[in-house]
């Protein structure tokens, strides 16, 4: 039996109301059943046409809350599909991979999952922890797969070079072009966990540069 972060009571409230979530969980849930395979978080997010739910003017912190409201759907689907044997859903990092329901696939007892279950994480979240916590991430992603930064040297050329960008460059520019090449060279999606570190780092100067 998987374990049910979601049949619990929530005392924070969600930033739709019940009626939208039922529904962007039913459209999602169409979305998944009709395509057996791997899909990114980004095309999950044009397919349900989820937008904006903030009026900061900070492209990642929308992007953030878009990215909450959409794997607290997944991971509320994927207790829910585990408990009627429908689907087995693997959540990873900006990936979703859907299969048949076998009963020998591990349960659904990620950390993640309750994390996602608690909307009162969506709201503690502002646009300087979302930083201090991508800051973390790196740190920790490094050490995680032995690629130090105090190997990887780069100037600032260098490093707007690696972005695709150009000086001056926009703070909205910066972690668009970030964002996208993140993604694409992102480990989990068979890129070189070097070249995803490199990216990392060189948003970083450009960041404190900006």
């Amino acid at each position: 039996m998987p374990a049910l972060f979601f049949m619990a009571e929530l005392t924070a409230a969600a930033p739709l109301n019940p009626t939208q979530l039922q529904q962007l969980e039913l459209l999602l849930e169409q979305i998944l059943l009709r395509r057996f395979g791997e899909l990114t978080e980004q095309q999950l997010l044009t397919l349900l046409d989820l937008k904006p739910l903030t009026t900061i003017q900070d492209s990642q912190f929308a992007l953030f809350q878009r990215h909450f409201v959409l794997y607290h759907l997944l991971y509320r689907l994927a207790e829910r599909w585990a408990l009627s044997s429908t689907a087995y859903l693997d959540i990873g990092l900006a990936r979703i991979k859907i299969a048949p329901w076998q009963d020998n696939l591990p349960l659904l007892t990620d950390s993640k999952a309750a994390y996602y279950a608690d909307w009162q994480n969506y709201w503690r979240m502002t646009p300087v922890a979302l930083s201090k916590r991508l800051a973390s991430f790196w740190q920790y992603y490094q050490q995680r797969h032995g690629v130090s930064s105090s190997t990887i040297q780069l100037n600032d050329d260098e490093a707007l070079q690696l972005l695709q960008l150009d000086w001056p460059c926009s703070l909205s520019e910066l972690k668009k072009a970030f964002r996208r090449l993140s993604l694409k060279h992102h480990p989990d999606r068979g890129g070189d966990k070097t070249t995803f570190v490199r990216i990392s780092l060189a948003y970083q100067k450009i960041l404190q540069r900006l």
